[in-house]
């Protein structure tokens, strides 16, 4: 594949697409913007990147010669392996054979290389070698490796790996293997069990059930694995956060269980940080010690050695003169690979795009653009760039082509590369308020133009029918007269409700003239006179002339223009009116049009086009794109757009081929059988019935009626597309002007006198044209009503072809179980009667005066003759006229057959427009109105009906599914099989399920598929928005080009999203960034107890039900444990034996489980967890039993409801649904399908209760139930979500994404009290919370009388109290509709959302982590760290309530309905049941256990210093330590408006160590501020000392700073509106106090306090208790040098009789300052039998002299505990 050439076709197709929705009418902007695509600023060169090679070793055969290993090696491990072939020995790679020989000294180790680099047989040939060795001495079948992989895909594919060198023993190998994962069956377990495996592959969660359940089966598989010998952990860099925690204790565990004398292995991506090799050695080694919990030295890292393919002897500069000969002869096309290795450009490319030298070893090259390349190549070889580019590309695909061997013999290319293409959305135009020529103009997101604060910047959008500008603005009056400031336009109201929202034009050549005639005919109405007079509503939202200046203010000499008051009601240039309400971004549009979804779509459909259509190389498996995104519900969203888009498109495309077929025109009888046609669906061809017959071998009658189901939903469709509201970036036929329809015999009836003899006199007086006008304007507002008389949209018709389609065709070309075909409206002359229910009316279409068509004939301009003259009748027409004249219209036509009536149930005549009247007519191709034009979309569409005519096109093949962990196992395994598609996966398809395995060519997957499925034959990964870290976008970037074909990556950059931006701008930071070894907190007290309970639950021997019922008597209605387990757990001699294996897990803990790291720890802490283990396990059932309490009330109310007569028919009905959900609600708690991938399976509910480990799992997350679809798509289920992101992402009335369809979350599951609720008057229980107004510290339960705060001792007289909180734990969801392509983004419901703290209290005092930040002796800010601290977040109610007072929502306190409707537009929902209970206001809020980290500066600052702090902190340690930006979650406290602290907790679960490490490391703030800087876009000093005064910005090309006060790049993201007003990275108005605060925090050093402490009360405590003078002096020797503060002083100890004068808890040091009479030889001696005692029973003792001068060497010697210090000795 012309990988070059794929990706100019994939950027043509994206620039033509972004390129199509907007119109500019300004000159200066439109040569501004069309400069900026064309010089490819959103779709950048490529880089490119070629891969190296590794260097060679030997052979495994002649290692086995040398005796290196056991001699059956030979025979295994052979590459090309085949029935009559022995293959060829493997040739090693260098690191590999490192690998076996540390392997063999029996010392652990870690093999970091990078991806291709063969690193599983890196342990694969020792682990076997070992294995056959211990045969020979002991061959008592038994498990010697366990292989832990972090996912199934990566185990499945190692067990093939594994069978391609042993397969070919048969049933006898000499080493035997096993996988055992859960996806195995009954059978395959039992043969596992009895048949120990030496190899077990399995991954983590596995491995923790099987230490912990009690099955039979897996106590065999443990006990068969006892003196395990290895244990291979693969992918050591996936573990970070929770996960990784929860593995390191795993391993843990297991070597106390198994193994005393344990061998790991650890496999990773490269990992990196700054610094040397031996550094980054050094980092691997510390976190694979901390993982493994055994001391891994730097020296027992591996990493890559590489070679060179070109002569190693020639470098660049020996080449460089014959570059330019040898490229201007042109390319060998025959050359052998040793010949075309000696080419200069082969060493060209090889030293510049693949390798270079750093410490004396050849390392991979950063890659460079194309661009770059070019250039360099051009001006090494002299040569022209282009000519240079063309080169380069070519000479890389033909050294691609050139192989050692052939390839079925396993050769390899001399190059193997990969483009990485970063494509960015367009946003959009920011301008300043000059005239059109002097405003500066910048497309970077930013509030001042660079270097001026007097000229502020708007967004500019621009009419969608001729492109004039408008400025979206606030209007505030402040003292000084009225200013404009920016504002976004989808923000209508303001919090202050003086500040108004408008738009202003600049107008400086006269475009408005402010006379009646230019404004909309509906805005105006005449005087008695018959002048004509702006009506009253309209006057407040008049524009009104002002002159600005650059800073919004309204002044004399400013720049003229036009103010819009209120929302954009009509042009002011072109005069297009809008009448409706709705998105103003749909009547004002930005830069483009599109957002992440139609990106995607687009580029994947390009992609797939270009694959089939173009390229002829690539096998027919290898023409895939393989998709990723960050968030799972957006994979489904993904799908659903593509899939629609699709849809739409074949079926517009066959429509309109099937109007050129026919030669013009179709009738509706004709349209059609005529599209069924042009889609192909006629062929006699099993594969295209197979597109959409559910049975596609059916014959004879029974194919045909199935055939004609197809042909009615098609008419169908074709009808529905007519109806108005398609949305812009999707636009039909007819707004193309590409088909349109037209109506027969309007010519006739318009001349035919008869029927019009007794119109009114006004139409009598108007001429055939005028009426054909009128009549066309009718009927077209008819059928885009869908007021129409067609058999296609007949209710009983389409309720039967819904029933047929359910039972005959595939979706989507049958009716979607959630599509509810819409049959024909009803046209009625007058409004809609308005006492009826909403849903009573909905099929009426109200055509009346006050309607858009009633507006539009009432116009004098509609009755405008072709000559110009008006029709006298029509100057004033009123209400009552109208309706004659429309009757007369409808009469008129109903005469010719065209109109046919009925009389509708509320007493007023219906009308339909006859269907058989249309006429499908070609169109020319131009658009009725500029805002429909897209000439994108018009050739699209000609293109695909092109296409629909070649019968071999594949475009039904096209379709996308999800693959993330929300979707069910076996349909994950199915999607990876069509996907992968080789011939094993179709041969063991059609083996098991007897039928041909489907081909798919589009996944969307969540990161569940990054690490594993090796998919040796794809070449395109499009990421959906850039991966959170370097690691990941190297992994997802890793699954193309993985049999060295050339790849294309594509990413997706959202111009709104910082993080996206960020890597846009540059990229080599994602493709070549370093992998930060990941971070780990094992000093978590949950972490650590769920171990412990695991342990415990291990000894009671007892296997747990796979259902939680089995557990519990249900006969009881409190359910309690039952006798029998409760017998066998509740006793002695488990947790006795617990106990003991939990001390010696401990014992391998004791570095993390320090006072510093985890003061919660004490000496009884096993005891008090193994006394209550019964009881926290009974504890953990609670929520089940809730949650079946709540589905059984449900039912019991629903049940009576269906059983009291006096119920209406539909209120019964409305019971019988919601009793039968409850049910299946309980069916899936009963977990009746004994699932494993349940979330009620058993240990799995113990796991999300924090009960038991839960690894990636979320523990206490919020449940959202989904019902089942019909047919065979999806099952019910929950769908679980952390908690914080569930308090908004399941809020009242928001949307969840899943499987192709939208859930609307309609009620909360509420676990209600047994009494009958609505006799005694329903109420929830709910709770207060008091927050601190100084410092926002929350106050609640034990806390919430305080009198003072408990955080900072403010007086809490004026604590605010937030009443009604309500605890959610579970909601119900409604099915809402199919996702379609109209959907760009999620909808996500704005919630203002309220976070507080409380930290956790241990004997009485709270636990908090002081620390003061200095710089030299200037104190800079103050930390509070809270391990373990109780989070508090609230949802307050809709963001923009009318009533702020007012906090909340409205709950149904019986059946748990949300009340009010979304935004409380007081819209009744009509899911919600007729209950009579008065509904109650709740605050929902979530709670959890977080660490959480306070930075309070030791002064008040401006509200703007906090915010610009806040978000550069955050962006700070967002790039320290590699954090997405939902990773980690910020909040001013105690709020928005009063900000005197910062907020940081970590999102994510468990968290990922990070806050700890900046709480505890004193230089870590030092390192994000100054991250922080550099993302600010200050330059990096060159001596590295950051200074406020010597601050240098960055600058662009033209010398200029790229950002004055912040930029979607630096500060500003998507997340962060509200506070764009107050981000400043200047902090102007302050005169820089946050630049001077970062630049102070990146020279200074962190004194941290121990827990309970701050460092001067630590300082204060030990200085009093210092018994002498020399004490002291040693505590003032400790201070001035930056030594570390001890913890305590005169400690007793009473083991040992003595009291240290200073002891370090976490080191258990005790340190002596020894005194003259210590040098007495009786001292002396007691002094020795002390240090005995202590260090026999594991203390570190340190004496100190009475001589000073000798004390510097002790320190040094002691450098571990005390700390470097500093060398000066005044603490500078």
């Amino acid at each position: 594949m012309d990988v070059f050439e794929f990706r100019a076709k994939l950027v043509s197709d994206y620039a033509a697409f972004t390129r199509s929705f907007t119109r500019i009418q300004a000159r200066d902007i439109l040569t501004f913007v069309n400069d900026a695509y064309d010089s490819g600023r959103y779709w950048p060169a490529p880089l490119v990147q070629v891969n190296p090679n590794f260097k060679a070793g030997g052979t495994v055969e002649a290692l086995v010669g040398k005796g290196g290993l056991h001699a059956e090696c030979a025979r295994i491990f052979r590459a090309g392996k085949a029935a009559a072939s022995l293959g060829v020995s493997l040739t090693l790679f260098k690191h590999q054979e490192e690998a076996i020989s540390f392997a063999q000294s029996g010392e652990s180790y870690v093999l970091t290389t990078g991806t291709g680099s063969g690193k599983s047989l890196a342990y694969f040939i020792p682990v076997v070698d070992a294995i056959l060795k211990a045969k020979a001495v002991d061959p008592t079948p038994r498990t010697r490796a366990i292989i832990i992989y972090p996912m199934n895909a990566l185990a499945n594919s190692q067990l093939e790996e594994l069978g391609k060198f042993l397969a070919d023993y048969g049933d006898n190998p000499p080493v035997t293997y096993g996988r055992y994962t859960g996806q195995e069956d009954e059978d395959e377990r039992q043969r596992l069990a009895s048949n120990p495996p030496d190899i077990l592959l399995t991954n983590f969660m596995m491995l923790e059930l099987l230490m912990t359940r009690q099955d039979d089966k897996d106590k065999a598989v443990i006990r068969n694995a006892k003196g395990l010998r290895f244990l291979v952990l693969d992918e050591l860099h996936t573990y970070r956060g929770r996960q990784g925690a929860d593995v390191a204790l795993l391993v843990r565990r297991v070597r106390e269980a198994l193994s005393d004398q344990l061998q790991c292995i650890g496999t990773s991506a490269t990992m990196a940080t700054e610094g040397s090799e031996q550094e980054k050695n050094e980092k691997v080694a510390e976190v694979a010690s901390r993982l493994f919990g055994t001391p891994i030295s730097a020296a027992n890292v591996i990493t890559e050695t590489l070679q060179r393919v070109t002569p190693e002897h020639l470098l660049v500069e020996h080449v460089r003169a014959a570059l330019r000969p040898s490229i201007l002869a042109g390319l060998p096309s025959q050359a052998s690979f040793q010949e075309l290795a000696q080419h200069p450009l082969a060493v060209w490319v090889e030293l510049s795009l693949g390798l270079t030298r750093n410490e004396g070893k050849w390392r991979r090259a950063q890659p460079m653009t194309l661009e770059a390349a070019a250039s360099q190549l051009a001006e090494d070889a002299t040569v022209e760039v282009e000519f240079a580019r063309n080169v380069l590309a070519d000479f890389l695909l033909l050294a691609y082509r050139t192989t050692d061997k052939p390839a079925h013999e396993g050769g390899r290319s001399l190059f193997a590369f990969k483009l990485h293409q970063f494509i960015s959305g367009g946003s959009k135009v920011y301008g300043t308020l000059e005239a059109p020529g002097r405003r500066y103009l910048t497309l970077e997101g930013s509030q001042y133009v660079p270097g001026d604060r007097t000229r502020r910047l708007f967004s500019l959008h621009f009419c969608r029918e001729c492109g004039q500008e408008y400025a979206p603005v606030w209007d505030e009056n402040g003292a000084n007269g009225h200013v404009f400031n920016p504002r976004n336009i989808e923000e209508r109201n303001h919090d202050d409700e003086d500040i108004k929202s408008g738009y202003f034009m600049p107008d400086t050549t006269g475009i408005w003239e402010d006379t009646l005639d230019r404004y909309p005919e509906t805005w105006l109405e005449q005087r008695q006179n018959g002048d004509l007079k702006l009506k009253s509503n309209y006057k407040k939202r008049q524009p009104y002339h002002v002159r600005v200046n650059t800073e919004g203010g309204h002044t004399a000499d400013g720049t003229p223009g036009w103010y819009i008051p209120g929302s954009f009601g009509f042009c002011l240039r072109c005069g297009v009116v809008h009448h409706t309400s709705g998105k103003e971004s749909l009547r004002l549009t930005g830069l483009s049009g599109e957002g992440r979804s139609s990106a995607t779509t687009m580029l994947t459909l390009s992609a797939l086009r270009y694959l089939y259509e173009e390229d002829e190389q690539l096998k027919a498996e290898a023409k895939k794109v393989l998709g990723f995104t960050d968030n799972r519900q957006d994979a489904a969203l993904q799908v659903g757009h593509f899939n629609d888009f699709l849809q739409v498109l074949l079926q517009r495309a066959a429509l309109l081929a099937a109007v050129q077929k026919a030669g013009g025109s179709l009738t509706e009888a004709e349209v059609s059988d005529a599209v069924f046609k042009a889609l192909g669906f006629d062929r006699d061809d099993l594969g295209v019935r197979a597109e959409y017959m559910q049975d596609p071998e059916v014959k004879g009658n029974a194919r045909r009626q199935v055939q004609d189901i197809m042909r009615a939903i098609l008419g169908y469709r074709v009808y529905y597309d007519l109806r108005r509201g398609w949305r812009f970036n999707n636009p039909n036929l007819e707004q193309l002007g590409l088909v349109h329809i037209e109506y027969q015999d309007l010519d006739d009836l318009v001349v035919d006198k008869e029927s019009w003899s007794e119109a009114p006199l006004i139409l009598l007086a108007a001429s055939p044209e005028v009426r054909k006008r009128l009549l066309i304007k009718l009927f077209d507002a008819m059928r885009q009503g869908l007021c129409l008389a067609s058999r296609y949209l007949d209710r009983a018709e389409l309720d039967r072809l819904k029933t047929s389609s359910y039972a005959n065709l595939r979706e989507p070309w049958g009716f979607t179980e959630d599509e509810t075909p819409i049959a024909s409206n009803w046209f009625i002359t007058t409004g809609k009667p308005r006492d009826e229910d909403r849903r009573n009316v909905d099929y009426l279409v109200s055509g009346s005066a006050r309607s858009k068509l009633g507006k539009d004939i009432k116009k004098a301009s509609t009755w405008r003759e072709a000559d110009g003259s008006d029709n006298p009748h029509a100057g004033k027409i009123k209400d009552e006229h109208y309706e004659e004249i429309v009757r007369a219209l409808l009469k008129a036509a109903k005469s010719y057959g065209l109109v046919v009536t009925e009389e509708t149930e509320f007493g007023m005549t219906g009308y339909q427009l006859n269907g058989t009247s249309l006429l499908w007519t070609l169109g020319n191709g131009q658009s009725k109105k500029g805002s429909d034009d897209n000439t994108f979309f018009r050739s699209l569409y000609g293109n695909i009906a092109g296409l629909l005519a070649n019968p071999v096109h594949r475009l039904y093949d096209f379709e996308a599914r999800e693959h993330t962990a929300q979707v069910e196992q076996d349909d994950r395994l199915e999607r990876e099989a069509r996907f992968r598609f080789t011939e094993k996966d179709k041969a063991d398809w059609l083996a098991t399920k007897g039928k041909q395995l489907e081909w798919l060519p589009v996944l969307f997957c969540s990161p569940t598929m990054e690490l594993g499925v090796d998919i040796s034959s794809l070449n395109t990964v499009y990421l959906r928005n850039v991966p959170p870290t370097p690691a990941n976008y190297a992994q997802r970037s890793g699954r193309a080009g993985r049999a060295g074909q050339p790849a294309l990556v594509i990413t997706y950059c959202a111009a709104q999203s910082p993080h996206d931006q960020y890597f846009f701008r540059d990229p080599v930071r994602m493709v070549h960034g370093q992998v930060n070894p990941p971070t780990l907190d094992l000093a978590n007290r949950e972490l650590i107890q769920s171990h412990l309970h695991a342990v415990w639950l291990a000894e009671t021997g007892k296997k747990l039900d796979n259902s939680v019922r089995g557990l519990l008597d249900m006969n009881d209605s409190k359910a309690p444990l039952t006798v029998e387990y409760k017998q066998q757990m509740d006793a002695d001699a488990p947790q006795k034996r617990a106990h003991a294996r939990g001390l010696r897990i401990l014992s391998m803990l004791a570095g993390e489980l320090t006072p510093q790291k985890a003061p919660w720890y004490t000496e009884h802490f096993a005891e008090q967890v193994f006394r209550q283990a019964y009881t926290s396990f009974d504890k953990a059932l609670d929520r089940w039993r809730d949650l079946f309490a709540a589905t059984k009330r449900q039912m019991e109310i629903n049940q009576k409801v269906m059983n009291n007569p006096a119920a209406s028919e539909r209120d019964r009905r409305d019971a019988k649904q919601r009793h039968d959900e409850a049910f299946r609600q309980q069916s899936l708690l009963l977990q009746e399908s004994g699932s494993a991938n349940s979330d009620f399976y058993t240990y799995r509910y113990l796991a999300s209760q924090g009960f038991l480990p839960g690894y990636n799992f979320p523990r206490l997350p919020l449940m959202a139930y989904i019902p089942a679809r019909k047919g065979k798509i999806g099952r019910e289920n929950f769908l679980s979500r952390p908690r914080f992101l569930a308090l908004s992402e399941f809020g009242p009335y928001s949307l969840i994404y899943h499987e192709g369809s939208q859930y609307r979350v309609t009620r909360a599951m509420l676990s209600v009290g047994a009494d009958d609720q609505v006799s005694v008057g329903a109420k929830l229980t709910t709770d207060v919370a008091r927050i601190c107004p100084a410092c926002g510290y929350g106050h609640f339960r034990n806390q919430r009388d305080a009198d003072r705060c408990v955080s900072c001792n403010a007086p809490l007289a004026d604590a605010v109290a937030v009443q009604n909180l309500y605890r959610i734990e579970n909601v119900s969801t409604k099915r809402a509709e199919r996702i379609t392509a109209n959907e760009e983004e999620r909808v996500r419901q704005g919630y203002e959302m309220q976070t507080t703290i409380q930290f956790g209290e241990q004997d009485g005092k709270l636990q908090v982590m002081h620390a003061l930040l200095k710089d030299g002796d200037t104190p800079v800010l103050e930390l509070q760290y809270g391990s373990a601290a109780t989070v508090w977040r609230m949802n307050l109610g809709w963001r923009r309530r009318k009533e702020k007072s007012l906090l909340g929502f409205m709950i149904n306190p019986v059946t748990g309905h949300w009340m009010g409707g979304a935004e409380e537009a007081g819209e009744p929902d009509p899911e919600t049941p007729p209950d009579k209970t008065p509904p109650q206001r709740i605050v929902p809020y979530v709670e959890d256990r977080r660490n959480v980290l306070i930075v309070r500066p030791l002064e008040e600052l401006d509200t703007k210093t906090m915010a610009t702090l806040q978000y550069a902190l955050k962006r700070g340690i967002e790039a320290v330590y590699q954090l997405e930006e939902s990773e980690l979650m910020a909040e001013p406290l105690p709020k928005a408006d009063l900000r005197r602290a910062i907020l940081f907790y970590e999102s994510a679960e468990g968290g990922a160590g990070v806050l700890t490490r900046i709480a505890t490391e004193p230089d870590a703030l030092a390192l994000v501020a100054a991250e922080a800087l550099v993302i600010m876009h200050y330059q990096r000093p060159a001596n590295g000392h950051w200074d406020k005064a010597a601050l240098a910005d960055e600058l662009g090309t033209q010398g200029q700073p790229v950002c004055e006060a912040g930029c979607y790049k630096c500060l500003l993201s998507y997340y962060n509106q509200p506070d764009h007003i107050h981000i400043d990275r200047q902090d102007a108005d302050n005169e820089g106090k946050a630049l001077d605060i970062l630049c102070q925090l990146t020279r200074s050093h962190g004194e941290i306090g121990s827990f309970g402490r701050s460092p001067e009360q630590q300082q204060g405590e030990l200085h009093r208790i210092a018994g002498s003078s020399l004490e002291q002096a040693w505590l003032d020797y400790v201070q001035a040098h930056g030594y570390r503060q001890p913890d305590a002083g005169q400690h007793t100890i009473e083991r040992c009789q003595t009291s240290a004068d200073f002891y370090y808890a976490d080191w258990k040091a005790a340190i002596f300052i020894d005194g003259p009479h210590h040098q007495a030889p009786a001292q002396a001696e007691k002094d020795n039998a002390i240090n005995a005692c202590l260090e026999a029973v594991g203390y570190y003792v340190v004496r100190f002299p009475k001589e000073t001068d000798a004390w510097a060497g002790i320190f040094k010697a002691h450098a571990d505990l005390f700390g470097a210090g500093n060398t000066t000795g005044n603490n500078a």
